[in-house]
């Protein structure tokens, strides 16, 4: 959790995953309903399924939840997951550049690996990643996504010993019933940026199929960084009988990308030599689903994960060496889970599950003779961990009252429980809805801290670390002004943190730290054709035991945008971001601790023009602001592209 100088000296050692991008194909029609809609008729209830056993309305959700849906995707025009997300109220989505950097995501203040990244219900999270299981955003597609769920706050019980600042869960496009159909796109733009993508998706059966594919590029988009990715995903949906069903999903990508080290000072600062990377990654799931749908509906899902990756990282001087690492990390994930009881107002879930994984590292630290020569830092790293969780919700008028526990056991560690309990209550028309929820999270040392060689700071005895968290909120929907409000506190303490000693050069589990905040949202929308959405976080974070603040978080985050859809087939979007100032450290610049606040506008649309054929377009930083991410690290000045879209 404690972003130091420390840690950014592990990551430009041995270094951190690549990147992916995102593709064209036709809009759909409109981001929230079509222009010729009612605006004054009821809203659908929008569901999520994140940290459940049955897909519930987000209105019942006592913690934060956040729903980017495909409509959102599409009027968005965002490039990866990354760019998606930035929309969400307490997530800093913070990059090393364009696409060939790194984005992660900082859910309220803590580190990006605190926030578990699923697929489709697959982690994807690499615990021989430097800073713990973080997971780089850029490399998930748009192309590859449907919808996103964003979930803040401590949710181990329900996903085990790993979640302890939320969860974001990225669903890929699913087949259904009706006749086939075929997308194609292609896009180009500045920065020698090229992306194609195709999908086909249609019934099977009862079920359905999808399936796509994707290769995007640029190059010197910042400096001499570069970015080419394959993306090929396929999903089935396949009805076993009346009261069973299997779900299917894969993906494998393939990426190679030159960008700058981390604390290297970036092209500014640095040597203005580039680190290559070369990562292919796999997931696959299973999900089966048996048992009368009203009633005790057994889900048995299977996760799998792979992944490899291949670095060259050039010296950072003056104190980090060259390095050439080769790591494979896989994760196997068996869970069961049941409505035990489903009645009208009261339902009580239960769920087992297990986990195994497995991380190997080769890698060299090339130190030059006179310091000793060459150090490897090989390990090989194995554990096993499973947990069994336990819910109840009950609903009483007005409220609704909800409690959970998990309890996890891994090996070589001590017996850990998780709970989690809530409460949300409605009062009067329904309006107005007010929530609070408190828990507790733990998450596993990675294996980066626990197996590295000594020399490197290895530590086996490392414990995990915790936190407890709570929160509040409030939200309200004034109907005859089209208008949707919200504002939400929260707090979280975590604690035995892994943290680096460098007097003692090695892992140790010390920090303690206090994140809390306020999350701000609204949604207008003062014309059947006209929307306007907004939000703003601002956040307090102090470590305990130094008094001080920590590196990459700004006290202020926020954003709008505001979107037209004059006709079912045209729709623009004008988007704004801005963040204030935040700490950050560079090796090669002593004298500077601080990245200046910014703001970024931004422009999307699309027209479908006949009944195939679409064009979509975006510009980025259309002012050409000159900005930095990182302390020598320059963000994107303006970028733009078009594409043309085909769909039958």
């Amino acid at each position: 959790m404690r972003a130091s100088a420390s840690l950014a000296l592990l990551c430009v050692l041995l270094g951190r995953p690549a990147a992916g991008q995102a593709p064209s194909e036709p809009a759909p029609e409109g981001p929230h309903r079509k222009a010729d809609d009612d605006a004054d008729a009821p809203r659908p209830p929008v569901f999520y399924e994140t940290t459940t056993v049955t897909a519930r309305p987000v209105s019942s959700a006592s913690g934060a939840v956040s729903v980017l849906d495909s409509s959102e995707v599409a009027a968005s025009a965002s490039r990866s997951a990354g760019d998606l997300v930035r929309q969400v109220a307490g997530l800093n989505a913070l990059s090393s550049g364009g696409r060939a950097g790194v984005t992660n995501a900082f859910l309220r203040g803590s580190d990006p690996n605190y926030t578990l990244v699923l697929l489709d219900g697959i982690p994807l999270n690499d615990t021989t990643e430097l800073q713990g299981g973080a997971v780089n955003l850029e490399e998930l597609p748009a192309g590859l996504i449907d919808h996103v769920e964003v979930v803040r706050g401590p949710l181990t019980s329900f996903y085990g010993t790993s979640a302890l600042a939320g969860v974001i869960q990225v669903f890929t496009p699913r087949g259904g019933p009706g006749p086939p159909q075929a997308r194609l796109g292609a896009e180009a733009g500045n920065a020698d940026l090229w992306r194609g993508f195709g999908r086909v998706s249609g019934p099977a059966g009862r079920g359905g199929y999808a399936a796509g594919a994707s290769w995007d590029e640029e190059q010197y988009r910042i400096a001499r960084d570069r970015f080419r990715q394959l993306d090929v995903f396929a999903s089935v949906d396949l009805p076993l009988g009346s009261t069973t069903d299997l779900a299917l999903t894969g993906r494998f990508a393939d990426g190679r990308i030159d960008d700058y080290p981390d604390a290297s000072g970036g092209p500014v600062y640095g040597t203005g030599l580039v680190r290559h990377t070369e990562h292919r990654d796999l997931a696959l799931g299973a999900r089966l689903g048996f048992g009368e749908p009203a009633g005790r509906r057994h889900q048995v899902s299977v996760a799998l994960a792979r992944r490899e990756q291949d670095r060259l990282s050039p010296a950072v001087p003056p104190v980090v060496p060259e390095s050439d690492e080769t790591t494979a990390f896989t994760r196997l994930r068996v869970a069961w889970q049941v409505p035990v009881v489903r009645g009208a107002r009261t339902t009580v879930d239960a769920g087992l599950s297990g986990e195994g994984e497995w991380g190997e590292n080769a890698s060299v630290l090339k130190l030059p003779p006179s310091l000793g020569g060459d150090v490897p830092g090989d390990y090989a790293e194995s554990r096993a961990s499973g947990g069994a969780f336990a819910g109840a919700r009950h609903e009483r008028g007005a409220l609704v009252y909800e409690a959970s526990v998990r309890l996890d056991l891994a090996t070589g560690d001590v017996l850990q429980a998780n709970p989690h309990a809530g409460i949300v209550w409605r009062p009067g028309s329904g309006s107005t809805r007010l929530r609070a929820s408190v828990g507790r999270a733990s998450k596993l040392p990675s294996f980066f801290a626990l197996g590295s060689p000594p020399a490197l700071g290895g530590n086996p005895a490392l414990q995990p670390e915790h936190a407890w968290g709570g929160e509040a909120g409030v939200e309200h929907r004034f109907a005859p002004q089209h208008l949707d409000v919200g504002a939400g506190y929260f707090r979280q303490e975590y604690s035995n943190l892994v943290d680096f000693d460098f007097d003692l050069f090695l892992h140790v589990n010390r920090a303690r730290v206090r994140t809390q905040g306020v999350e701000l949202t609204a949604r207008w929308q003062p014309h059947a054709t006209v929307w306007l959405d907004a939000e703003a976080t601002w956040l307090d974070v102090l470590d305990l035991d130094t008094g001080g603040t920590l590196l990459h978080t700004p006290e202020w985050t926020g954003g709008g945008r505001l979107t037209w859809q004059p006709i079912p087939a045209l729709s623009l979007r004008v988007q704004a971001r801005a963040t204030a100032g935040y700490l950050d450290v560079q090796y090669p610049v002593p004298d500077r601790d601080s990245v200046d606040g910014h703001g970024l506008v931004g422009v999307a649309g699309s027209w479908r023009f006949s009944r195939r054929l679409s064009v979509r377009a975006r510009a980025d930083n259309v002012t050409d602001a000159s900005y930095e991410t990182y302390i020598g690290f320059p963000g994107p000045g303006r970028a733009f592209w078009v594409g043309l879209g085909w769909a039958r």
